[in-house]
């Protein structure tokens, strides 16, 4: 089973300490922070990649496993167009650098980052200034479960009348 907070968390961490900015997960009922600030959005928690991986371990535990894609958004929110499209660039380059290594040591594998685009938003008379782009990853969903065992299979009984054709 994937846990989003245990894909979350490493993001958010890497994410500020590497652009020096605050944060958060986007649309939240939260406090909004002072620009700048960064804001990441699972617009795809899970799709299926590839075939699920039965197997048996021990005498009655089932696991299936499959790869799973996730898409974030990343996007910076900025009072100045320059600082939304810097800091962005600065966290698109982390997914490419840095980001690849920390990520991939909680097991979570970067596939691609897609290209910044213009986000801004239109608020009053103002614009906020936003700059983005999205994060293809993949992770390894494992799930476990119970099963049934057959202990014995009583094979006594006697097979009569068969009669065997050639040909057939």
């Amino acid at each position: 089973m994937i846990k989003l907070n245990e894909i979350r968390q490493p993001i958010i961490k890497g994410l500020k300490g590497y652009s020096g900015v605050t944060t958060i997960t986007a649309e939240t009922t939260a406090k909004q922070p002072d620009y700048p600030f960064l804001a990441i959005k699972f617009t795809t928690p899970g799709q299926g990649i590839g075939q699920v991986a039965e197997t048996v371990v021990g005498d009655a535990t089932g696991v299936i496993e499959q790869d799973i894609e996730i898409v974030v958004s990343i996007t910076c929110h900025a009072s100045d167009i320059a600082d939304a499209h810097d800091i962005a660039q600065k966290a698109r380059a982390y997914f490419l650098g840095k980001g690849n290594i920390d990520l991939s040591d909680v097991n979570i594998t970067v596939v691609e980052a897609l290209a910044i685009t213009n986000r801004d938003v239109f608020l009053n008379i103002e614009y906020e200034r936003r700059y983005g782009f999205d994060i293809r990853l993949r992770v390894r969903g494992r799930e476990s479960f119970e099963i049934d065992v057959i202990d014995s299979i009583d094979a006594t009984g006697t097979i009569e009348n068969i009669e065997i054709k050639e040909g057939i």
